[in-house]
């Protein structure tokens, strides 16, 4: 055979050899990929599977992911299809300690309107329990409506979810099946999968959207709300505090009103009302020991609050103001905020960060909004020491980025959700480009054209390369409950499409994100020396590794809805006796104030590189 035919030949079995080979490296790669994840890898997104695999370079495609990491959706082996599903929109999750099962919840579906498409199931439930590791949810009944909650959780692992949204409403929203859920308190165990309403405990008034932080002896402040629903010409904030005694099951300070001075009153946010900023500090008055010192902040205006030993709340200290003008900042659903990682070598100093936000402005007919770009800024802010902030030493300005008083992002961000990872960095993710959080149930959303690429900001690069652009989602998420998990990040919640007002859906879908480190060699935590652990105790973490962890860290579980976490913080711990394969670690003191009891998952570190998967350990 010659000429052109054998040329012809020769190219098919270049092709077919070509073809093989890329099987075989494929099929290398796919082990490896398997690897990277505790979620099993058939519920994954497989790139070397089918057709196309013979087309991509498998070693240019691991490299791709060691930049940027990659997005698999999480198939759900009960469905029909196996399409991926939570079984509700997830507008709110909490991850369960001591597990990779997550408490979903959200609004009541089956008669919410015309376009509820509810998953199986489910029926009239708001809640669920997704197991990440199985990709399949189970139904946890509910009817205390539970939308639009606060919630915590407990030194025990006990959640706590505190007022919600209304029961039965008029017109084509009426659900018979619903209780009134804005004054009540629910307890939702971990280990039974029930929800109990605590009977006879009410809040002082009506709380839609309360923000809720935990003190460390189980005591939970209730903060703000709306009093009536939103929609009414009625509504209004609730401009006080309730403070729920867990271990006592009662409210033992009710409607505890707060001044916020005229000051608080001059934007769209009338006082700290739809999901504000609240966290805890970790500062002690030596005159006061009993007093806690609280940051308070929504959209432009913020205070340091002291919580008295006679629950009094007396502000301190107003925030500056923010440029530029006409922008909200964190608040419910707008920007997302974190308190930086603590570190025992700079004693636990205090820095706060915001990212993103929206258009200042309202009204579900948007007004000119729903076009507006959003923000697309980040403000960063060192606290004073308790000691100087005692004195009246207060800063006066947000941190400078050459003469401004702000960083930039690649693009703007609303509905923005900032997870701090293991290693200190900060997870920025889901969202829209434009408009304002907002919509109905059956349509009307005000925030468009999503923001589907996640960043990585390291808070301690220099300004101008703290940001680094990860992999690209193709759901458009807002609204999200978004979390950290094991070895990585799970969102899921509903969609928003493009147009004017956008009409509404339910989405169900999981995802998980995996990290650039989630492709490089990790280290293995193989034993805990103790898992119930004292303040300021030492215990010993056995690991797996080529080289010597460098850092351990502590991460409470997230409890997580509307741009707003209500559980996050990232604590270094101070270690010693670093050998080949094990690690000392010393728990914070107590005197510190950095933790509360409870439950934390405990990770090495070498580097920046998280171990695979983390340990539970209980502090108290």
């Amino acid at each position: 055979m010659a000429g052109p035919a054998a040329a012809a030949v020769a190219m098919v079995l270049a092709v077919l050899v070509s073809a093989s080979g890329a099987a075989h490296a494929s099929a290398a790669y796919e082990l490896r990929l398997a690897n990277t994840s505790a979620i099993p890898f058939h519920l994954l997104d497989n790139p070397f599977k089918g057709g196309r695999a013979l087309l991509a370079d498998p070693k240019e495609q691991w490299e791709e992911w060691e930049r940027i990491g990659r997005y698999s959706q999480i198939a759900n082996p009960q469905m029909p299809d196996k399409h991926s599903s939570t079984g509700q929109v997830a507008i709110h999750s909490v991850l369960l300690p001591q597990s990779y099962k997550i408490l979903v919840f959200g609004r009541n579906l089956p008669l919410s309107g015309p376009k509820s498409k509810p998953e199986p199931g489910v029926g009239g439930n708001v809640s669920t329990v997704y197991d990440v590791k199985t990709g399949t949810y189970v139904v946890t009944p509910n009817y205390e409506t539970l939308f639009c909650a606060g919630h915590t959780i407990a030194s025990d692992g006990m959640v706590v979810a505190a007022g919600g949204d209304m029961g039965v409403i008029g017109g084509k929203n009426r659900y018979n099946f619903m209780k009134e859920g804005r004054d009540v308190v629910r307890l939702f165990d971990r280990k039974t999968l029930k929800w109990t309403t605590l009977p006879g405990v009410k809040l002082s008034e009506y709380r839609w959207y309360p923000t809720q932080v935990v003190l460390p002896d189980d005591r939970v402040i209730i903060v703000s709300g709306f009093l009536d629903d939103p929609g009414r010409p009625t509504g209004k904030p609730a401009p006080s505090i309730d403070i729920f005694d867990y271990k006592t099951k009662r409210i033992t300070v009710r409607k505890s009103r707060y001044d916020l001075g005229k000051k608080f009153f001059t934007n769209i946010t009338p006082g700290y009302q739809l999901y504000p900023t609240v966290l805890l500090l970790p500062w002690t008055d030596p005159d006061a020991p009993d007093d806690h010192f609280l940051l308070m902040y929504t959209c432009r205006t913020g205070q340091i609050v002291r919580l008295t030993k006679d629950n009094q709340f007396l502000p301190l200290w107003n925030f500056p103001g923010l440029e530029p003008q006409g922008m909200c900042a964190a608040f419910s659903a707008m920007g997302s905020s974190v308190l930086m990682p603590f570190r025992p070598e700079r004693d636990y100093e205090v820095e706060f960060a915001m990212f993103g936000g929206g258009t200042q402005g309202k009204g579900l007919d948007c007004k000119g909004i729903c076009n507006e770009p959003a923000s697309k800024y980040i403000f960063r802010m060192k606290l004073p020491t308790v000691k100087q902030a005692l004195a009246g030493e207060w800063p006066k300005y947000w941190a400078f980025t050459g003469a401004k008083q702000y960083e930039e992002m690649p693009w703007p961000r609303v509905f923005a959700d900032a997870v701090l990872l293991p290693n200190g960095k900060i997870l920025v993710c889901n969202g829209a480009q434009r408009g304002v959080p907002g919509g109905t149930i059956d349509g009307g959303s005000t925030a468009k054209q999503g923001a589907y690429t996640a960043l990585l900001y390291d808070p301690d690069k220099p300004a101008g390369k703290r940001i680094t652009t990860l992999a690209t989602s193709k759901i458009h998420r807002r609204g999200s409950a978004a979390g950290r998990l094991g070895n990585a990040k799970s969102e899921c919640v509903d969609n928003c499409k493009e147009g004017g007002l956008a009409p509404a859906g339910q989405e169900y879908r999981a995802e998980l994100l995996q990290l650039p480190y989630a492709f490089v060699d990790r280290p293995v935590i193989t034993s805990v020396s103790k898992e119930n652990v004292k303040y300021g105790e030492k215990i010993t973490i056995g690991y797996k590794h080529g080289k010597a962890v460098t850092a351990a860290t502590i991460t409470p579980p997230s409890a997580n809805t509307h741009s707003t976490n209500m559980m996050q913080r990232v604590i270094f711990l101070k270690t010693s006796g670093v050998t080949p394969d094990s690690i000392t670690v010393e728990l914070p003191s107590l005197k510190s104030r950095v933790a509360n009891p409870g439950y934390y998952m405990l990770w090495i570190l070498e580097g920046d590189v998280p171990a695979k998967e983390a340990r539970w350990i209980k502090l108290g």
